[in-house]
């Protein structure tokens, strides 16, 4: 089974991507995101119910705990179907942009590889220490602005796949990126 940590990890970091997928579009408000919103609104009470009867033990009326009702174990999959399908649905909607002609990346200059080389070395201390803190946050947050926005999410991928699995405590006190 997950333990429940994990799970709450999993689910902010899915619920974190839906928001920044919208962010990123830069879609605007309309009523089909109200509508959106009020469902997404309505998915997360569920899960906060379904977490909540998890925590707290149901006494029997003889007295006896009952065993909390467990989770799905496909509880992952189907909140990221439900996302995914909120998302496409919510694609026709979107009014037609634009995209800007694809440009080839520039090549990369001293203070990038530089920036990436901090990076890479801040991640690598922190898998190697097994903690994630302030400290750490800072000197990634410095370096992100000079990367490339591939380089960005790679960095940003190893550190959630390292959190989803373990492998690193979280203990800041603000965004952990």
């Amino acid at each position: 089974m997950i333990p429940l940590s994990r799970t709450l990890v999993v689910l902010n970091l899915m619920f974190f991507g839906a928001g920044l997928a919208l962010f990123v579009q830069g879609q605007r408000a309309s009523d089909s995101h109200r509508e959106l919103g009020t469902r997404l609104e309505r998915m997360e009470g569920r899960l906060d119910q379904l977490l909540a009867q998890r925590q707290v033990p149901a006494v029997a009326l003889s007295g006896a705990p009952t065993p909390a009702p467990a989770l799905p174990t496909d509880l992952d999959a189907r909140i990221e179907q439900a996302v995914t399908r909120a998302l496409q649905a919510q694609a026709p909607h979107a009014s037609p942009r634009e995209d800007p002609a694809p440009q080839e990346s520039p090549p990369p200059d001293t203070r990038n590889a530089e920036a990436w080389a901090r990076g890479n070395e801040v991640v690598e201390r922190a898998l190697s220490a097994r903690r994630w803190g302030d400290a750490q946050a800072r000197e990634l947050s410095a370096s992100v602005p000079l990367l490339t926005q591939q380089q960005q999410m790679d960095l940003l991928r190893r550190l959630s796949v390292a959190i989803n699995e373990g492998q690193l405590k979280v203990e800041t006190l603000g965004p952990p990126f």
